[in-house]
């Protein structure tokens, strides 16, 4: 009996590894997402909504940042805060300073669509890394972690 690592049913081992790193962490990403999708739909929030919530929760405050951080284009992101201001779950405020910038808070309205939303997304994140101990977590995150400072790094260069 061996010790290695069961074969991945999702990734081909004649794949390069750095191309079935980043494939499995697409695939993760996409599993997770579409989990939490799924279960806030009763709160009310198509598949969407949820991130720029949860951004703006987390103090992301302008309609730039929350685009980069959800990672879709400004006109998006704008068209996308039209709805979630619909539903009376965002307000926009001019800066006072500079009429262009755009800040962003969440309503009461939806903090509470947050408070409920948290719960969903943290047992996702546990229904996915079921299995794993508490040093092999740590460990992913320091793997990932380091995964990110890599590519910023990269973005820094000339």
């Amino acid at each position: 009996m061996s010790d290695s690592i069961p074969k991945s049913p999702v990734s081909d081992p004649a794949e390069e590894p750095h191309r079935a790193v980043g494939r499995l962490i697409k695939l993760t990403l996409n599993s997770l997402v579409r989990a939490v999708d799924q279960r806030v739909q009763p709160l009310g929030l198509t598949a969407m909504q949820w991130q720029p919530l949860l951004m703006l929760s987390k103090g992301v405050d302008t309609v730039a940042m929350l685009a980069r951080e959800v990672e879709v284009n400004c006109g998006a992101m704008t068209r996308m805060l039209d709805r979630l201001e619909e539903k009376q779950l965002v307000r926009r405020r001019r800066n006072a300073t500079d009429r262009r910038v755009v800040h962003l808070e969440l309503t009461e309205r939806g903090r509470t669509v947050v408070e409920e939303m948290m719960p969903i997304v943290n047992d996702e994140l546990q229904r996915h890394l079921r299995g794993f101990t508490a040093q092999e977590t740590a460990t992913l995150i320091r793997y990932l972690e380091r995964i990110v400072q890599n590519g910023a790094q990269q973005d820094q260069m000339p």
